[in-house]
Order: structure tokens, then C-alpha cells, then sequence
């Protein structure tokens, strides 16, 4: 089932709940001519939260968040947005996420349901959830 969202700060974002894994979700959006959400300020992120919040379907969202560095203790971290890579602004995760390692590479982020939607970095090849297209 998909969900249209007209507009949240100024972007327009398309929410799947199609469970698929983080590299079919990332060809998906493309499918659609838009990429996997970047959240460049808080004040975004906070504003999809609360929508995925208020939906209240349990699902977990892949967003295009993406780990560039297993080696580097805790990764670092980028937006992937149409071929082009994007520093984060603030710090994305909460609790003790995120938990990647270069033996165990968690180069995906989604909005975690269990977690009240925080940010949690996961395996991008053996997890299954819904995605959050940009455009």
C-alpha cells in the first residue's frame, strides 16, 4: 500500500508500506523519478516521525541515509540523493545505534517502528520494510 504526502517541509515524499529490502526500496524510488528521503535538518525528520507516528502501522521505513565507512567506529554517515553524497548536519541516531561494524556492516538507516521511529542503522541485503520516497 502506498501513501501519498502532499507536501512536509517543503518536500513531497511518497510512503510505500510494500516490504521490500534496502536495495530494492533505493530502485524503487528511482522507478518513481525520486530517490530515498534525506532528512538534511531535524525539523524534517521530526515532521515525518510524527506523520509515520500518527499511521501507526508498526512498519519499519528505509530513508537514504547511508554508511560510507565501515572501518570508522560508528560509520559515516551520508544522505544519497540522485548520485550525490551529503554530510549529515546532526546526529541521527538515538540510544546506542548506531551498532554496525566492518565484520557486521549495517549500511542502512530506517525509521525504526519499536523505537517510536529513531533512527537505526541496518543490514541493507537481509531486512524487509517499507520506504519513504523524495521527490
Amino acid at each position: 500500500m502506498q501513501i501519498p504526502i502532499p507536501r512536509l517541509a517543503n518536500n513531497c515524499y511518497y510512503i510505500s508500506r510494500d516490504q521490500v529490502w534496502g536495495d530494492e526500496a533505493f530502485a524503487r524510488c528511482i522507478h518513481i523519478g525520486g530517490y530515498l528521503a534525506n532528512f538534511e535538518t531535524l525539523e524534517e525528520a521530526m515532521l515525518m516521525k510524527q506523520k509515520l507516528k500518527k499511521m501507526n502501522s508498526g512498519l519499519h521505513f528505509f530513508v537514504g541515509g547511508r554508511n560510507i565507512n565501515k572501518r570508522k567506529p560508528g560509520g559515516d554517515w551520508r544522505w544519497i540523493k540522485n548520485g550525490t553524497m551529503t554530510k549529515m548536519s546532526y546526529f541521527p541516531f538515538g540510544n546506542v545505534q548506531p551498532v554496525g561494524s566492518y565484520s557486521s556492516a549495517q549500511d542502512c538507516m530506517f525509521f525504526y517502528a519499536g523505537e517510536y521511529y529513531r533512527f537505526y542503522d541496518i543490514h541493507c541485503d537481509n531486512y524487509n520494510g517499507g520506504y519513504i520516497c523524495e521527490k
